[in-house]
């Protein structure tokens, strides 16, 4: 039986670069999965990431900057907030996600990939966490281990991918403030930060499974639920 393959979307950082963490490849392998690094940016057209997605069995969107505020007519006081905003790189993700879907594919979306899953569906963000008095979210120096508590409704796809696990980490400045038309929110951290969003075939989590997925296999699961579709 052929492994499913799974397309894994990144961005460039910096910018000569195009990357994401290693942890997305690491757990997609570790659940039977074929990895498949899907650039978009400048260099690759809607067109052809849509091609490659074709190719595959799952999308996985990755973590990464702020989604250009312009896709949901966001609001952004502070001219400072906004980080490595790539519109490129958001018109050929929208592109593979909307394929995806269209073909039935599952897709799971990490923390930026779970916001632009909203962003997609008509919904908005939340520009700034600390700007609306939230603090707290954005621990990168503990961004292998659980900072928060996190809460899912009972018998939603989020509960069932975080089954026994309670706190989770965080590396958000931004957040999901309306789910939009498609996706319902699930979860929700200790202060209420949106932390999952869900529809048939999608699921879209503001932790960082892949950076905890190596010393904790129950992060796993997310990556199980995408790729044994």
């Amino acid at each position: 039986m052929t492994p499913p393959l799974v397309a894994i979307l990144c961005g460039r950082s910096p910018a000569e670069r195009y990357s994401t963490h290693r942890g997305y490849i690491s757990s997609v392998v570790a659940v039977g999965g074929v990895p498949l690094l899907v650039p978009c940016g400048p260099d690759t057209e809607p067109r052809t990431v849509e091609l490659t997605v074709a190719r595959c069995d799952a999308v996985v969107a990755t973590g990464g900057g702020d989604v250009d505020p312009e896709l949901y007519a966001g609001t952004v006081e502070a001219p400072g907030v906004l980080m490595d905003v790539d519109p490129e790189r958001d018109l050929g993700e929208i592109a593979a996600v909307q394929y995806a879907l269209a073909h039935r594919k599952r897709v799971l979306g990490v923390c930026r990939g779970a916001q632009l899953l909203a962003v997609m569906g008509g919904g908005t963000l939340v520009p700034d966490l600390v700007e609306k008095g939230i603090t707290g979210h954005w621990d990168e120096e503990r961004q292998h281990e659980p900072v928060h508590a996190v809460r899912a409704e009972p018998g939603s796809l989020a509960a069932g991918v975080l089954a026994s696990v309670e706190r989770v980490n965080s590396i958000h400045h931004q957040a999901v403030a309306d789910p939009g038309q498609s996706l319902r929110v699930t979860a929700w951290s200790d202060d209420d930060v949106v932390e999952a969003v869900e529809a048939p075939g999608v699921l879209g989590v503001q932790w960082h499974p892949e950076r905890l997925s190596s010393l904790d296999p129950r992060h796993l699961a997310p990556f199980s639920w995408v790729v044994n579709a």
